[in-house]
C-alpha cells in the first residue's frame, strides 16, 4: 500500500498466520531505512551489489587517521542516502571519530566510534528529518 511503512525487521511469520504487520510512520521508515543502508555490505544484496555502504570497505584500516574516517563515512553514507532514500532531500551527513576504551570478557579493547548524524528535509511534507547514530569500526559493530 502507499504510504504505509513497516517495521524492520519484518516477521514473516505474522504474513504466514494472515495477520498485519506492525507499521511505522514516514521519519521512522526512512530512520530503519538509513540504518539498513549503514549497516549493509556492497554486494550483499544479490539483486543489487551496489545497495549499501562503503564504509565496510575500510572497517580494518588501522593506518587511516580518524579525519580520513570521517571523510570516508561523510561521503559514503551521504552517497548511499542520495542514491536509495528518495523520500529524503538537502541531506547533511556529519560524522565525528573518536577511540573508545571497551571492556570485553577477557582484556579492554580500544575501537574507534563513529557517531552519524544525518539532517534532511522530507520531501512528502517538507517537514526537517534527524537521524543520529553511532557504531564502532575496526571490526565494525554495534552495541
Amino acid at each position: 500500500m502507499k504510504n504505509q511503512y513497516y517495521k524492520l525487521p519484518l516477521d514473516f511469520s505474522r504474513i504466514l498466520q494472515k495477520k498485519d504487520l506492525p507499521d511505522c510512520n514516514l521519519e521512522e521508515s526512512v530512520a530503519q531505512h538509513i540504518q539498513l543502508l549503514i549497516t549493509t555490505v556492497l554486494g550483499e544484496n544479490k539483486d543489487d551489489p551496489q545497495y549499501g555502504c562503503r564504509i565496510w570497505e575500510s572497517d580494518f584500516d588501522i593506518r587511516a587517521s580518524n579525519n580520513e574516517v570521517k571523510e570516508q563515512v561523510e561521503q559514503s553514507v551521504k552517497s548511499a542516502i542520495s542514491r536509495y532514500e528518495q523520500r529524503l532531500s538537502q541531506i547533511r551527513v556529519v560524522a565525528v571519530v573518536s577511540q573508545e576504551e571497551l571492556n570485553g570478557a577477557t582484556a579492554k579493547k580500544v575501537k574507534k566510534k563513529i557517531r552519524v548524524n544525518i539532517t534532511g528535509t522530507l520531501t512528502r511534507n517538507k517537514t526537517p528529518f534527524q537521524y543520529s547514530s553511532f557504531f564502532y569500526v575496526s571490526p565494525l559493530s554495534y552495541d
